[in-house]
């Protein structure tokens, strides 16, 4: 079955287009790799005369992925003799692993094989670091826990001899042999050993930085602060009390050094590493002499130009909230931040509203940036800094002077020149920094500071140069909005603001959701507003920037006219259902209507309908009256446009449109047309069930108003006949997941609402039976969940004495638990509560114990011994019964999650036996 032609062939297949082809590849290879013949394959190809390095490469890994399978020691003589053959490096790397593999995997291995890496270090220096380097790396990927310790336990009490190794190799004058070596230590550190116990070492990566620093050779000294931050990441001293004298003592004189060497001119990895240190080694700091310096030094490098540096200082300044309040520190880097995020032009475009990368190379002067030093977008720069302002304004709250915050805040907010590109974005970043803490911040909006940053902005002419600035504005008020507590007249000047900007071709979505966000405030209450916002919407109704605007203005509106109304006004009401229902008269000439026309006035009466139905238990009688009215007026052309027009079953907005008159209308006003929709609705179903599924939950939603509308029962009665057999036919010849569960909605909001659309049925059984099977068969988390909730309601809902009884309940539990292995642990209180509706319908508790124990047998105990099985039935039972009305069994449920092929832990056969007993 196996051989090198077979296996090279196999090889090339893997990058094959066709995915079958490449899927059977993959297959032949991990088949190979499971067998002993790997490695006779792999020592063929290896011994053949001039073989390709390529191949090289792939017999190695062959190995190496042999021995992650089974560790087998006989083929490490052979492995010995590829360290003599001029293999390639990447092909070298792959032998050392498995060197490595076999070394992990051998525990008679593991005391002499420093001693033996020493001696092959004289002879073949790289690849004896690489083998030591591979002894960690496979120790870290060991799966046993237990051996992993061992592991650990082990190389600490050889750790003398490591640092030997590893002091010896630093003083090698090879780059790679440095790199190599510096690669090797961070494996270690990362695996077992304790940099900051070895005084040796500590102090000899010490003398080579302050070398390295000297001589200008950063590759260097990057390379050993790269491998400092793996120290202290990796360090089992992390934010916890230092007791060991040694390892304080190594601390103190890593902070000293790191005090010593800082100047303005620092790498990225100096400043990552150093703010590590601190922040996790904080403790040593903490009311310590050098805690000032250290502040200093933090500040300092915030105000470095390169913004990638001052990013690795900001987990420092998350983590010193709490720790500088008393210092004051924060105030002192907030300009410098601000200074940081400011963007690069003052034109708007397209990805700086979305928050898209920018290249900073185009803002800062590359003097200012070398090498890689400088790859953090502006956005990126941005988001992170909002936690850091949000931490300054905090610490200011604490002290007592978030008067000083607004007033760097506002110090920023000076355009003298309307054409100084660098005043407009000076502000427009001190803004973002205001709007970044407003969320978090809790500041009384009438402090005159505030006010003056309000008055600055409001102030502004309505000028292309200040786009960028309008933009983080609209933004600000958006969470501004819901603190506003001002006087009429200022809301007034914002929400005019709003509608400058309203048509602003990228500046009008932010202006519509600002404008719904004030419209929030109870504040603002406005007849003359509501009615300039109506005659706006009239003007200017096809000019709105897209539907997602018009549907938040309009939204506004409603708010603001409702308030007006709680007052005893329903002018307004009126006002703005009067110009939807006129829109919408339009579509009886359909033909003479743009595209955007039609889908900005179905928008507009999804907006209300909308505003209708998330408000309804608030909505006074009189409202509703008006909405059913403007239902009632639009219903008759709907259904026309539906006869007339063909295609409109793709729209969208059509779509949302029939959905939100079925969920907040009066059908009795519009009878007719209600039945002419539900029919449109199943004929658009009818003609492709897979992509049109959504408009069978139309008819749902109808069917859960059966009990105020006796027609609406009837109608349900008629045609859920038709509808159930479709749906069945459709679903043994679709199997689609999305289908199912649709359909699965409809039966059960029939088994709530209209019981004789289901239990009348002629398909009844065959209607579980397909649910059942779906749930068994097919892979959707929606789907199963919805036809969990459906058995729920249809176990509370059968009587017990009926026909259908004994049949649906043997239908229920057995597919609960034919699927109980592979159902998703969400889900699982779920069935709990299915199973307690059972049991309180009166069934024999011995009857579904051993309906229960002869499922199991066919799924999760058929491999096991049925003693075991019956008494994982005997356990569920008795759990269920002992479940109260309203917690669920934590034990029960404990059980049912490790019947699951991915179970947490193995089941306590001893345990439920005793709990049965008891």
């Amino acid at each position: 079955m196996f051989s090198i032609e077979e296996f090279i062939k196999q090889y090339k297949n893997l990058s094959s287009p066709d995915k079958s082809i490449s899927q059977e590849a993959n297959k032949y290879i991990l088949k190979l790799q499971q067998t002993k013949e790997a490695f006779t394959i792999a020592q063929q190809i290896l011994d053949q005369q001039n073989i390709q390095q390529e191949y090289q490469f792939i017999a190695c890994q062959l190995i190496y992925r042999r021995l992650k399978e089974e560790c087998d020691i006989t083929i490490q003589p052979y492995l010995l003799t590829l360290l003599g053959r001029p293999l390639s490096n990447i092909a070298l790397n792959q032998v050392c692993s498995s060197f490595a593999v076999i070394i992990v995997g051998n525990s008679q291995l593991w005391k002499g094989i420093l001693q033996e890496l020493i001696q092959l270090m004289k002879v073949k220096m790289p690849i004896g670091i690489e083998i030591l380097n591979q002894i960690a790396i496979q120790s870290k990927e060991c799966h046993s826990k237990k051996e992993q310790q061992k592991l650990q336990l082990e190389f600490q009490t050889q750790e003398s001899i490591l640092s030997e190794i590893f002091l010896s190799l630093l003083c090698v004058q090879d780059l790679n042999i440095f790199k190599q070596t510096i690669s090797c230590i961070e494996s270690w550190v990362q695996f077992s050993y304790n940099l900051f116990k070895d005084s040796k070492l500590i102090q000899q990566i010490i003398v080579l930085i302050q070398h390295a620093l000297q001589n200008n050779a950063l590759e260097y000294s990057d390379k050993l602060f790269s491998l400092l931050y793996e120290a202290v990441a990796y360090s089992q001293y992390i934010k916890s009390a230092i007791t060991e004298p040694i390892v304080q003592q190594n601390l103190i004189a890593m902070l000293e050094f790191i005090i010593k060497i800082y100047s303005p001119q620092i790498s990225v990895k100096f400043a990552s590493f150093a703010t590590k240190f601190i922040c996790d080694f904080y403790s040593i700091i903490q009311n310590s002499k050098y805690e000032e310096t250290v502040l200093t030094m933090m500040v300092n490098i915030v105000n470095n130009p390169q913004r990638k540096i001052v990013f690795q200082t900001f987990e420092f300044w998350s983590q010193m909230r709490q720790c500088n309040l008393h210092q004051g520190v924060g105030l002192k880097i907030l300009q410098c931040l601000i200074d940081r995020c400011k963007v690069k032009s003052i034109k708007l475009t397209k990805q700086f509203l979305s928050g898209e990368s920018e290249d900073e190379n185009d803002y800062f002067n590359k003097a200012d940036c070398e090498g890689q030093d400088c790859n953090i977008s502006t956005s990126d720069f941005r988001e992170h800094c909002k936690e850091i302002f949000i931490s300054i304004y905090k610490s200011t709250e604490q002290i007592n002077q978030t008067n000083s915050f607004f007033q760097i805040i506002l110090s920023n907010l000076v355009i003298t020149n309307p054409e100084s590109s660098d005043q407009i974005i000076q502000s427009e970043a001190a803004l973002f920094c205001l709007c970044s803490i407003i969320d978090e911040a809790d500041f009384q909006i009438d402090n005159p500071l505030v006010l003056q940053i309000i008055q600055f902005v409001l102030q502004l002419s309505n000028s292309q140069s200040f786009d960028i600035i309008v933009k983080t504005t609209l933004q600000m008020f958006n969470g501004l909005t819901n603190q506003l507590s001002l006087n009429n007249e200022l809301l007034l000047s914002i929400t005019k603001y709003f509608f400058q900007y309203m048509l602003h071709p990228l500046l009008g979505s932010l202006a519509g959701v600002a404008f719904e966000y004030i419209c929030n405030n109870g504040d603002l209450k406005n007849q003359q507003l509501i009615s300039d916002c109506v005659l706006f919407l009239d003007q200017h109704f096809n000019d709105f920037i897209n539907q997602s605007q018009l549907s938040c203005f309009v939204e506004g509106i409603l708010k603001l006219c409702y308030r007006i109304y709680s007052q005893g006004n329903i002018d307004c009401i009126i006002q703005l259902f009067q110009f939807a229902n006129n829109q919408f008269q339009l579509f009886k000439n359909i033909n003479l209507l743009t595209k955007q026309q039609f889908n900005y006035i179905t928008t507009l009466i999804i907006a209300i309908l909308t505003w209708i139905n998330s408000n309804i238990e608030e909505i006074s009688p009189q409202v509703k009256q008006i909405s059913d009215l403007l239902c009632s007026s639009i219903s008759e052309p709907l259904v026309n446009l539906f006869k007339e027009q063909q295609g409109l079953s793709n729209n969208d907005e059509l779509y949302q449109l029939v959905r939100m008159i079925l969920k907040v209308s009066n059908y009795q006003t519009h009878s007719q047309s209600i039945i002419s929709l539900l029919q449109i609705s199943f004929q658009i179903f009818y003609q492709n069930p897979v992509q049109k599924y959504q408009w069978l939950q139309l008819i749902t939603i109808a069917i859960g108003r059966c009990s105020e509308y006796q027609f609406i029962s009837q109608w349900a009665f008629s045609s859920s006949q038709q509808i159930h057999q479709f749906c069945i036919e459709q679903f043994k010849h679709w199997r689609d997941p999305d289908l199912m569960k649709v359909y699965v909605e409809f039966v059960k909001e029939c088994t709530r609402c209209c019981q004789q659309a289901l239990f009348q049925s002629p398909y009844l059984f065959l209607i579980i039976e397909v649910i059942c099977e779906a749930f068994l068969t097919l892979n959707s988390y929606e789907m199963q969940r919805e036809i969990l909730h459906f058995f729920k309601t249809l176990s509370q809902f059968i009587e017990k004495g009926q026909d259908y009884f004994n049949q649906i309940v043997i239908q229920i539990v057995t597919t609960l638990f034919l699927s109980i292995s592979n159902i998703n642990r969400a889900i699982i209180f779920q069935i709990i509560q299915i199973l307690q509706f059972l049991l309180k319908k009166e069934i024999s508790s011995d009857e579904l114990k051993e309906l229960i124990y002869q499922t199991l047998l066919k799924s999760w105990g058929a491999n096991k011994n049925p003693q075991q099985v019956q008494l994982v039935s005997q356990a569920i039972v008795h759990y269920l019964k002992k479940t109260g009305d309203n917690g669920l069994n934590r034990e029960l449920k404990l059980l049912l999650q490790n019947l699951r092929e991915m179970g947490e832990e193995e089941i306590d056969y001893m345990h439920l036996e005793m709990v049965i007993k008891q």
